[in-house]
């Protein structure tokens, strides 16, 4: 996939910034990596050198991790948790129950089924992903249309309540889309948005540099996403900082906020949170790669055969920035549908089901769902080689 050689800043536009890190990937899905950049003229975090919207269209639209393939489609009690605060969120800035609601990048509609059960019945979602649209309806009974951002420039129909979430950092065109959804609200219509926090990434660990995926380019404190929707004539009625537990002892900042639009553009700030914010976050992922590094370099020396599951963010970085390549990996798995058949490093992407007559250990490259993984190792696909974890 080609990356475009740089970016402006997508809050103010600038081509001024500083590097910060440069996150590499072993044949990511959407490239081999990106520069983490502050911008200098306004403060605001971002990836250099991504895809273009268009390359990253496509990739959400066929090769989409959000379709729960582990779970056939279901979503997990932690997703559903987060469903409810969000809704909780909210509900109660919305005037009566036949409020036209909108959702991009809906997945398999778990956020909309919640806000069915608690009785709004008009309801669409939007999502690239064909496989997320059908589980939609099959799962919720909800209407997802398979559509980009840039595709519902077009439509004619409006909204009382459009709901983005978990959207905006995946975005190369952020004020672009943010235009085209607050040309999609009725007068007097609201915008819900939320995203990862930055600010709070360091007190939140996860795998180290997780919060520079395969898929997040955006890096958003309260300040740049203020003065990103204000650049789209949009106002903050309400904000939320909160963390939510993302899966088992696993926890994630996240900034949310309701906006309408005004007609003008409010005054332009400089964002003195990110910078330091993801100073920090670099600090505490340095650290947390340490014991990783240990594990890698162990490996590497025994020369064991294994087996990786896990073919995402982690384990391609990992290739692409240690000595993990020198492992003596066998094959990948992963219950991803649309990383199977592949290739990884060299090596085969297995599914679960490929594996259950083989006898290797199972290192599991994966820190958020590594509980899950080895429960479905265990129980769901009755494998009992040795299991290692990171």
């Amino acid at each position: 996939m080609n990356k475009s050689t740089s970016r402006l800043c997508p809050v103010c536009g600038s081509g001024e910034r500083r590097l910060i890190y440069r996150q590499r990937f072993w044949d990511g899905p959407m490239g081999d990596g990106y520069d983490v950049v502050v911008c200098t003229d306004c403060g605001a975090g971002y990836a250099d050198k991504i895809p273009s919207q268009a390359e990253m269209d496509r990739y959400y639209a066929e090769q989409s991790k959000y379709t729960n393939d582990q779970s056939d489609g279901t979503e997990s009690p932690w997703d559903l948790k987060r469903f409810e605060a969000t809704a909780g969120q909210i509900i109660p800035h919305l005037k009566k129950h036949d409020t036209r609601i909108l959702d991009i990048g809906c997945a398999t509609g778990g956020l909309l089924s919640v806000l069915k059960k608690r009785g709004f019945a008009n309801l669409l979602g939007v999502d690239p992903s064909p496989v997320c649209a059908a589980l939609a309806g099959r799962l919720h009974d909800v209407e997802v249309k398979v559509a980009t951002l840039a595709q519902l420039s077009n439509w004619k129909e409006r909204f009382d309540l459009i709901m983005m979430v978990g959207v905006l950092e995946h975005l190369h065109n952020v004020k672009e889309a943010i235009s085209i959804l607050s040309g999609l609200l009725n007068p007097g219509g609201i915008l819900y948005c939320a995203v990862p926090d930055v600010e709070g990434l360091a007190a939140c660990p996860n795998a180290p540099y997780q919060q520079f995926s395969i898929e997040h380019v955006n890096f958003f404190s309260s300040t740049s996403l203020r003065r990103v929707m204000a650049e789209c004539c949009m106002t903050e009625i309400q904000r939320w900082k909160w963390v939510v537990e993302w899966r088992e002892d696993v926890n994630e900042p996240i900034l949310s906020a309701l906006y309408k639009y005004s007609g003008n553009r409010a005054e332009r700030i400089f964002d003195v949170i990110t910078g330091p914010a993801l100073d920090r976050y670099l600090a505490s992922s340095s650290a947390g790669d340490r014991t990783i590094l240990m594990k890698i370099a162990s490996l590497v020396s025994k020369k064991e055969s294994i087996l990786v599951w896990g073919a995402g963010t982690l384990t391609r970085r990992l290739l692409a920035s240690t000595r993990f390549s020198e492992a003596n990996i066998v094959a990948f798995v992963d219950s991803n549908t649309c990383y199977q058949g592949r290739t990884l490093a060299g090596r085969p992407i297995l599914s679960p089901r490929q594996i259950m007559d083989r006898n290797e250990p199972i290192l599991v490259c994966s820190v958020s769902f590594s509980k899950e993984i080895i429960l479905s190792i265990r129980n769901q696909y009755r494998i009992l080689n040795r299991i290692i974890t990171l």
